[in-house]
């Protein structure tokens, strides 16, 4: 979907998700000609390829496939987010923008957050799910904790004053923890392969056995960063964390792409439920 784009991208990197910090309050969802006040006649996903569908379509592998997407895709076998709002509040028809970018950073983010505030309508929801790409697993981490929040704060204060009737609900991508993700791979024949070395975050060692010791101290850094997007978003009032939702995703190995790096339909379709959940609508 990354689940795990940054896997691939430094070393093979591990899927943490550990929540640290403080959820934000929450507000009523704007809503346009007399629709329900709790839910949005318009949603739009910001993002990386979590939310894109990449490669979830075996028609069209190595692709993004926005139908597909938990958060705005129009395939009933996900039944995102948008799905499920326009079951409630048939205006929301056709109102389902997805400008996440496969690959995208936190800088990036930046850019997709000024093009949301330039939609018609504005989003009454407006969906984020960012960070793999933001993490290095090269040692260097630490001093990247404060640089990302500066810049995540400013996408979310893009947001804020050009959308100011809209919630922004920020999740908490990647998928599942470190050895929940292991032990799926181990399932896997020739899984493991593909995220074995010798770097702090790789799963296995090079002849394919578990690295424990690993997982644990990689989780530690991650949940820093999941205390840095649980900060930053408690700064809007407008804004909601989704308390670490899919750090509880379980995985089998029918929810991973064939890629192993990002998520199936099926993996799709468990997001939908868990964010669905999370984001409280009635």
């Amino acid at each position: 979907m990354t689940i795990i784009q940054h896997r691939r991208r430094c070393i093979s990197r591990v899927v943490a998700i550990g929540v640290v910090g403080a959820v934000a309050a929450t507000l009523p969802l704007a809503s346009a000609g007399g629709a329900s006040p709790a839910l949005p006649s318009s949603i739009v996903v910001l993002g990386h390829s979590g939310a894109t569908g990449w490669n979830s379509d075996p028609a069209h592998p190595r692709l993004d496939a926005p139908k597909n997407s938990w958060a705005t895709g129009t395939n009933p076998k996900v039944n995102s987010l948008y799905l499920r709002i326009l079951a409630r509040n048939p205006k929301i028809k056709g109102h389902n923008v997805n400008l996440a970018v496969s690959g995208s950073t936190v800088d990036d983010l930046v850019l997709q957050a000024q093009d949301a505030v330039q939609l018609s309508p504005l989003p009454d929801l407006i969906v984020i799910q960012t960070l793999d790409n933001d993490i290095r697993c090269d040692g260097t981490d630490a001093s990247n904790y404060g640089p990302f929040g500066r810049t995540l704060v400013r996408a979310l204060a893009t947001l804020a004053k050009g959308a100011p009737a809209a919630r922004i609900f920020l999740v908490s991508s990647p998928v599942a923890t470190n050895r929940e993700f292991a032990t799926t791979l181990a399932k896997i024949p020739g899984a493991p392969a593909s995220f074995s070395g010798a770097g702090p975050c790789d799963l296995f060692d090079f002849s394919g056995k578990p690295t424990p010791a690993r997982w644990s101290s990689s989780q530690k850094m991650f949940d820093r960063y999941y205390a840095v997007l649980a900060a930053s978003c408690a700064r809007f009032p407008s804004c909601r964390y989704d308390r670490g939702a899919l750090s509880h995703m379980p995985l089998e190995p029918t929810d991973l792409a064939p890629d192993y790096n990002h998520l199936s339909v099926a993996g799709l379709r468990k997001v939908a439920a868990l964010e669905w959940k999370a984001l409280g609508l009635p």
